[in-house]
């Protein structure tokens, strides 16, 4: 099998593979804000893949004061070659990016999988939008070249701002009001965070295509693609763990 690792800000997130099947999926939190202890993750990572066999592994990390504690304690489970996901390795598109040593190796998986799996064989431009801790929106034109995107806060991030920087807001859990119009404090933050973050994906998503030269397919994906794809009003496809398809992908591609 092949393990795919997505090392975030909030979890590290991991999908074992058998062929292009995705087979299983689990994540683990950090102990703490630092969490730099390999043998913390060791012990994880051991837990959780007592039962398979892995003959290759993948990684793409956010966190680069993580990136070294997850590979060695992964290394100390599992005797397998591990592939860490950058920029100048082998894609299946040109890279048209000005400051690929700033390309998030997240965005660039998820790029490569909605690419592959959306666009390429139907030579149609693809819009990826990844919505967790941020909102990433990759853009791959329909002649193979990532083109960039943009990046914005997601619902947490929103929260904990409205929070943090103002003085009576209160902390408020993230459900979505059915109605727009908050007759409450607590409802008036939630539709203004969530109602807000669906409309922000809506037009930046149409925004983007205006950039291309035909329709582009809009793929969501990440922990907040579900809200999403419920109250979007324009088409758009749902592929849950589309960073964890593209590690494989790019760690599949570039094997030694």
């Amino acid at each position: 099998m092949l393990l795919a690792l997505d090392v975030g800000n909030s979890a590290v997130k991991a999908g074992l593979f058998s062929g292009d099947e995705l087979v299983r999926v689990f994540s683990v939190d950090p102990p703490d804000a630092d969490a730099t202890d390999a043998s913390y993750w060791r012990a994880e990572l051991d837990s959780a893949l007592a039962d398979a066999t892995v003959e290759h592994a993948g990684l793409v990390s956010v966190v680069p004061a993580r990136t070294d504690a997850v590979a060695r304690g992964l290394r100390g489970v599992v005797d397998a070659p591990l592939t860490i996901v950058a920029p100048e390795m082998a894609l299946p598109f040109t890279l048209d990016y000005n400051t690929p040593d700033t390309l998030g190796t997240d965005r660039l998986a998820a790029a490569a999988a909605g690419w592959t799996r959306y666009g390429r064989d139907a030579s149609r431009s693809v819009i990826v939008v990844d919505a967790g801790t941020a909102v990433n929106y990759e853009v791959v034109h329909r002649n193979g070249t990532y083109r960039g995107g943009a990046i914005g806060p997601g619902a947490v991030l929103m929260r904990n701002a409205l929070q943090a920087g103002t003085a009576q807001l209160p902390d408020v859990p993230l459900h979505l009001p059915e109605t727009p119009v908050g007759p409450s404090t607590r409802t008036a933050l939630q539709s203004g965070i969530l109602w807000g973050l669906i409309d922000s994906v809506q037009g930046m998503a149409a925004r983007l295509a205006a950039q291309l030269p035909d329709a582009p397919r809009l793929v969501l994906t990440g922990g907040w693609s579900n809200p999403l794809i419920d109250h979007l009003t324009i088409e758009a496809t749902h592929a849950p763990h589309l960073v964890l398809r593209g590690v494989r992908l790019l760690a599949e591609k570039n094997r030694a």
